[in-house]
């Protein structure tokens, strides 16, 4: 069966791609076939440029979970070496768009480049669809404040406290995933006690603060940061979950941050440390 396919990484689900992919169902419902949306894995500037260091809005998991909450009946992750990225974008379009994934209209957005060098743009893309038997759909950008909503504009507001701009431009939580492993037992000690997330490593972390979130249902405030009260140096995300009291240890959680509460800061002493914490706390049951 023919597809649907809008073709990208989509790196944090934004409303920029909600709208290639909102457009991708849309046209795949009506159509009677099904939607895919592609990504990559790495992240092409991951394998290309490692030494940008490039940190993600969302990992592979998340991201294949965000699109799937778009509608799409298919997430198809493409494996990004260097076999894929010394190919030709005519080879491409026919390994990929034709032979595997049988595309009948492909979607993209204003600014897609694909193939070797990314020497494939929109109008070659509709060349080779001419050639192989599929239509092409350019997506006009969305602009917020006259700026043009992408993921770069995003990571930069993220890193720099510009937390709620952020989440206003990606249109959904910024979610942090991770691993719940062994603390220093701080936050039990003052009466906060915590999950601490291990965090892949290439996802992009917030600027040091708190914030207010949700695990499934229930409501949390999140401390990203380095401890300075405690000496203790080193970024952590600590999850404190209201009025929840069971042990977590080796268990992933998905939590989604919605709000920023306050930056981090160092008390003088733990007492003090105790109070803003009832604080955060009691914002972040009423966010």
């Amino acid at each position: 069966m023919r597809a649907i396919v809008a073709l990208g990484t989509f790196d944090g689900v934004h409303r920029g791609h909600q709208r290639i992919i909102k457009d991708t169902v849309s046209l795949a419902r009506r159509m009677k076939l099904p939607s895919i949306v592609t990504t990559f894995d790495p992240h092409p500037q991951q394998f290309i440029c490692p030494e940008r260091g490039l940190k993600l809005l969302t990992t592979l998991t998340e991201r294949k979970a965000l699109l799937k909450e778009q509608g799409v009946d298919r997430v198809v992750v493409f494996k990004f070496t260097e076999r894929l990225r010394r190919m030709s974008h005519e080879r491409f379009v026919v390994k990929y768009l034709v032979e595997k994934l049988k595309a009948a209209q492909v979607l993209v957005g204003y600014d897609y480049a694909f193939g070797l060098d990314r020497r494939g743009d929109v109008r070659e893309l509709r060349r080779l669809g001419e050639k192989y038997g599929f239509t092409v759909k350019m997506v006009r950008p969305v602009k917020e404040g006259g700026h043009i909503i992408k993921s770069k504009l995003i990571r930069d507001l993220l890193s720099r406290g510009k937390f709620d701009h952020a989440v206003h431009l990606l249109g959904h939580p910024y979610r942090v995933t991770g691993k719940v492993v062994r603390g220093t037992g701080r936050g039990g000690e003052i009466g906060f006690p915590t999950a601490n997330l291990f965090v892949d490593p290439h996802k992009l972390i917030p600027h040091h603060g708190v914030y207010a979130g949700r695990w499934g249902k229930k409501k949390c405030a999140v401390n990203i940061g380095a401890r300075p009260t405690f000496g203790v140096g080193g970024v952590a995300v600590e999850v404190h979950i209201l009025k929840f009291h069971k042990k977590l240890y080796d268990r992933t959680l998905a939590v989604d941050l919605y709000k920023m509460v306050r930056e981090e800061r160092q008390f003088a002493d733990v007492k003090r440390l105790r109070a803003q914490i009832g604080k955060d706390v009691a914002i972040a049951e009423r966010a």
